[in-house]
């Protein structure tokens, strides 16, 4: 253990008796108020990791966050038990192809003012999965700009013609893109699930705070053992997908590139 984790660790455990006793005061509140609902999980689930690239889970960068110990081992049973049943598996992570702040074209936007989103380079080792969690063929990693993986990306084009109506989320930030992207699914019409254990933040008490909020307002916050569970439990993926998106089709063969005779 690192001096940087030792103090971590340290400062949550102080953090937990005050934010435990925080939140026994509010879960009361909007008990009475008709808050904290269960959505419950659907049928046709998928898996998105939310910037588990080495920037986030490896020691060295800015956007380093503690506590992968849990979180990886975590993340890896959620893998085994959806690709167990076929169910999609995504990825995000945060990159920037053009890093010139004073270009027109930086893909950085406003963000960059607020964050070191220079230390982002896309292709970079900095951007891949880390390697203990890597995609399977076949897995798709979609690159995004902003804090939710939906704006700006094809995700939702994923969920929708896949007729997906569950999403299960993991990865870091708590406080930034997992919840911003737990947010935007709820609003979308997706039944966002988090597993507990398997999301990450820099600063003390800010997993725990998010999701606390995230529970009672957009998603559901449940152990990593119930999401297995529930994956376990469900039929194969593939058997469930309507008829009219599973037959196969006869398939078109590409046109050759065209051979232009040079010009004299």
């Amino acid at each position: 253990m690192t001096e940087t984790s030792g103090t971590f660790n340290d400062i949550e455990a102080r953090l937990a008796a005050v934010l435990e006793e925080a939140f026994e005061a509010g879960t009361s509140i909007y008990n009475e108020r008709g808050f904290k609902r269960r959505i419950g999980y659907g049928n046709r689930p998928a898996v998105i990791h939310i910037d588990l690239a080495n920037a986030w889970t490896q020691p060295g960068h800015p956007f380093s966050c503690p506590g992968m110990e849990t979180i990886i081992p975590n993340v890896q049973r959620i893998n085994e038990a959806a690709r167990a049943k076929g169910v999609p598996v995504f990825y995000t992570t945060n990159v920037y192809r053009n890093r010139d702040a004073s270009s027109g074209t930086n893909d950085m936007g406003l963000w960059y003012s607020k964050i070191p989103t220079e230390t982002l380079p896309a292709d970079s080792y900095w951007a891949q999965i880390d390697d203990r969690i890597a995609p399977a063929d076949g897995e798709v990693v979609i690159e995004k700009n902003r804090a939710s993986a939906f704006p700006g990306t094809n995700l939702e084009l994923f969920l929708t013609s896949n007729r997906i109506d569950t999403l299960i989320v993991t990865g870091a930030t708590a406080a930034g893109c997992v919840r911003h992207t737990v947010e935007d699914a709820i609003a979308k019409g997706f039944r966002p699930i988090i597993p507990r254990e398997t999301i990450g933040d820099r600063v003390p008490g800010v997993v725990q705070w998010n999701l606390y909020d995230i529970d009672n307002k957009f998603g559901d916050v449940e152990s990593t053992d119930s999401v297995v569970q529930y994956l376990d439990a469900l039929p194969q993926f593939e058997d469930t997908v309507p008829k009219t998106l599973s037959d196969p089709q006869p398939e078109v063969e590409a046109p050759a590139d065209p051979v232009f005779a040079e010009q004299h």
